[in-house]
């Protein structure tokens, strides 16, 4: 069976492999003093066909996520948003729908009319991901799955983009970016944040297993977290999250530990950071899966201090989801 993820990230891509290594990080504890409960507010995943909104909660329930965000993939719009709304509709207390960015490769006036029709009724909180730089991937799964995802170039300073940073700001919204950090993205995502300072901007998977040049094992671990850092200080509205996505397929049990330059960004950063579990692919969803990719957020998040430890796993979600007022028409 073939899914085929449009952009974004495939961050179910070795869930199998995942799941072990997580499973043996839970044995080496037990034998520990009882590590305390961690609720997270998921503030990046996806909604595709075949994912009841009840089973979405269940899970939930069994990961101890108290809400999650929710953008629709794999489908055109509108059906995408609805599944988003739907589950919203179903179950308002623990849903936060997202329009759905992910696998476009343009923005015409009329997607943009679209999205701002929409952003209107004000249910939808957000838009992602935009694919500003997605590295290309072919793999098949240890549990029979063949996925992949495409080779997507969008520079952040487009037209394009910058029509979406500035309808996000607009409608007082969030816009989640997918951009692989490269001598090319980096200065276009700055002119863009310069261009639009009204525009609060998530930079998914900011995490110590992030790839640079590449979607292969070789291209894992070669994150900056001194670049990140660099462009948190300089713009406000810029935030990050740790979600994994297809360097899940890298993990290994040495990454349990943060190293200790991503440690201290978290740290130092902690208000401007936030959980993500981003599972992109229908089978991710088996049973017992999202909790043991939560597990794995909480594993780094209990090497930091309590207080960026609580402000990463749900108080920046909480303060981000607040009410705030759209950007004042000029």
């Amino acid at each position: 069976m073939t899914e085929r993820y449009s952009g974004g990230i495939a961050g179910s891509l070795a869930l199998a492999f995942v799941f072990l290594v997580a499973a043996s990080f839970a044995q080496e504890d037990s034998s520990g003093p009882a590590e305390e409960s961690l609720d997270l507010i998921d503030f990046h995943n996806h909604v595709m066909r075949g994912l009841d909104p009840d089973r979405i909660v269940a899970e939930m329930d069994r990961a101890g996520v108290r809400k999650i965000v929710l953008m629709g993939l794999g489908t055109s719009q509108p059906e995408r948003d609805d599944l988003a709304l739907a589950a919203f509709e179903k179950h308002p207390d623990r849903i936060v729908p997202f329009l759905g960015l992910n696998g476009y490769r343009r923005f015409p006036e009329t997607m943009l009319d679209y999205l701002d029709g929409r952003l209107a009724t004000g249910k939808f909180k957000g838009m992602g991901e935009l694919c500003a730089r997605h590295y290309p991937f072919s793999r098949d799964t240890p549990g029979g799955h063949h996925v992949e995802a495409g080779d997507y170039t969008m520079p952040a300073d487009s037209e394009e983009s910058l029509a979406l940073f500035a309808l996000a700001a607009k409608r007082g919204v969030i816009l989640v970016i997918h951009m692989e950090s490269t001598p090319e993205t980096v200065p276009a995502l700055e002119r863009a944040l310069e261009q639009c300072p009204g525009a609060k901007v998530i930079w998914a998977h900011q995490d110590p297993v992030k790839t640079y040049g590449g979607a292969e094992e070789k291209d894992a671990r070669r994150g900056d977290p001194a670049l990140v850092a660099r462009l948190l200080d300089r713009f406000p509205n810029l935030y990050a999250d740790i979600a994994v996505g297809y360097e899940s397929m890298f993990l290994e049990a040495r990454d349990r530990e943060l190293p200790a330059a991503w440690k201290d960004l978290y740290e130092k950063h902690s208000g401007r950071f936030l959980a993500g579990c981003d599972m992109p692919f229908l089978h991710g969803w088996d049973e017992g899966a999202f909790a043991r990719r939560a597990e794995w957020i909480r594993v780094w998040l209990r090497q930091l201090s309590p207080e960026a430890r609580a402000k990463i796993a749900f108080e920046n979600a909480e303060s981000l989801l607040s009410p705030s007022p759209p950007e004042a028409p000029k």
